[in-house]
């Protein structure tokens, strides 16, 4: 079994961005999310066998992906999951079609997803227990790709290891 879940993986400058704002709002006991580890969650999947997993993948494989832009303006704080995000009051029709695409097809795979509405966010800080007010600029995220993502716990922590991708160039 692993821990799947679906994301779009940043470009190198945006990752950079979101790292410097994680920065500038990081106060005691939070801590940065690992710069390598900074995306978007599109579908979280859970514990999925090998079989799931290869299913998916065979259904993906003639996926079209189309650009996608994000603009993530907000600085948010969750206070339930204890962490700093940066959030979009806007609706993406692009990123909302791949993430019901998703959502069908792990609903047909016997998969059980979460049911509340796709939100995307970044999340910069875990272990938040307050928002630090900061202005800045709004990170642009473009994308025409996503990625099957395992989360792996290691004696470290966790880590994020991207299995498969489509789309891009």
């Amino acid at each position: 079994m692993k821990r799947l879940f679906f994301a779009l993986w940043p470009e190198n400058i945006i990752r950079q961005q979101c790292l410097d704002i994680g920065k500038a709002v990081l106060t005691e006991p939070a801590r940065l999310v690992r710069p390598a580890y900074i995306h978007v969650t599109l579908l979280f999947l859970g514990n999925i066998d090998t079989g799931k997993e290869e299913s998916f993948k065979q259904a993906l494989a003639t996926v079209q992906v189309s650009c996608m832009s994000l603009c993530f303006n907000r600085l948010s704080f969750w206070k339930k999951p204890g962490i700093l995000c940066l959030t979009t009051p806007n609706n993406y029709p692009e990123v909302e079609t791949l993430v019901g695409m998703l959502s069908k097809l792990a609903e047909e795979l016997g998969i059980q997803t979460d049911e509340r509405p796709f939100k995307p966010h970044i999340t910069l800080v875990k272990k938040a227990t307050k928002l630090t007010p900061l202005e800045f600029d709004p990170i642009n995220w473009h994308s025409s790709s996503f990625c099957l993502v395992e989360s792996v716990n290691c004696p470290n922590g966790i880590e994020y290891r991207i299995v498969e991708e489509w789309g891009g160039t």
